[in-house]
């Protein structure tokens, strides 16, 4: 048969903790509470695991404190604590350190997101002939490589030789006096090729000197600076036809097949590769300039 008395442990090792804090004697704890000095003896030695619980009031009350704060806890829920708070603490662990990876990476792949934006990677190559008969045609192809995070329309300016001008290009450039060029490219970030066909003559004042040509390319970014157009950038006019590489006034297969890879495959610049065909079929050509046309030898 259970008592109806309500019981209560107590941990002695409190008890005597708060009493020796407070510079209280057993005898004034043991009359507070209305027991013997023995009894709160045992009570602190924990010799009285359990107590009733309206003494055990009294002592906390003597000892200034709620009875929570002297209660002793349970040895079967103190192994518990022991049992889950390491692994309590662990979970924490792994979930403060999983926050800061994810953290981290958010912020890698912001800066990278904002770095590549800012990044501008801009080149162009220039091929065109290193010689060509003064009058006669010859094209000019340019290979631009256009890198951006950011969606930027591309400026290509080309300036040909004093003497020279544009017979056609492509795509559709905007021509200045005959000889200056202007693409402007509205499609962004990529690879893309500006050709023209130019033909040049002969002047006094530059006989035997070599016409250059210049480009630039300008993007809207934050430094503003032209990158300038790489590759061959100089033409002398000569009596070859400007697809004999090694002036023999022959055209081998070697330099037919260049005419093709070179310049032959840009759509719709006309390059005119039947000219150069027929000279390689034949056996050798010489110019004549009086007709201002090429002699193909059978």
């Amino acid at each position: 048969m259970k008592s109806g008395i309500a019981m209560v442990q107590v941990s002695g090792t409190k008890v005597r903790a708060l009493r020796e804090e407070q510079n209280l004697t057993q005898l004034y704890v043991a009359t507070a509470v209305g027991v013997t000095t023995e009894t709160i003896s045992r009570w602190e030695r924990q010799e009285a695991p359990t107590l009733k619980e309206e003494n055990g009031i009294k002592l906390a009350d003597a000892l200034a404190v709620s009875l929570s704060e002297i209660l002793a806890v349970p040895e079967e829920k103190a192994e518990q604590v022991e049992a889950v708070s390491p692994a309590s603490r662990s979970k924490k662990t792994l979930l403060f350190i999983a926050a800061n990876v994810l953290l981290l990476g958010v912020l890698l792949f912001f800066i990278i997101t904002f770095r590549s934006a800012d990044v501008l990677q801009l080149s162009a190559q220039r091929r065109m002939p290193a010689h060509t008969v003064s009058g006669h045609p010859f094209p000019v192809v340019v290979e631009v490589v256009f890198e951006s995070g950011k969606d930027s329309s591309l400026l290509f300016k080309e300036q040909l030789a004093a003497g020279c001008n544009v017979v056609a290009s492509m795509p559709q450039a905007t021509v200045v006096d005959g000889g200056f060029l202007k693409w402007i490219d509205k499609d962004g970030p990529g690879k893309r090729v500006f050709s023209y066909i130019a033909r040049c003559v002969a002047r006094e004042e530059t006989e035997n000197e070599p016409l250059s040509f210049t480009g630039t390319l300008l993007v809207r970014q934050s430094s503003r600076e032209e990158i300038t157009v790489d590759g061959r950038s100089r033409i002398r006019l000569l009596e070859f036809h400007w697809a004999d590489s090694d002036k023999n006034n022959i055209i081998d297969d070697e330099e037919l097949l260049a005419v093709y890879d070179d310049f032959g495959r840009v759509e719709g610049l006309g390059v005119n590769v039947e000219e150069v065909e027929s000279i390689w079929m034949g056996s050798g050509y010489r110019w004549d300039a009086k007709l201002s046309t090429f002699d193909i030898i059978p």
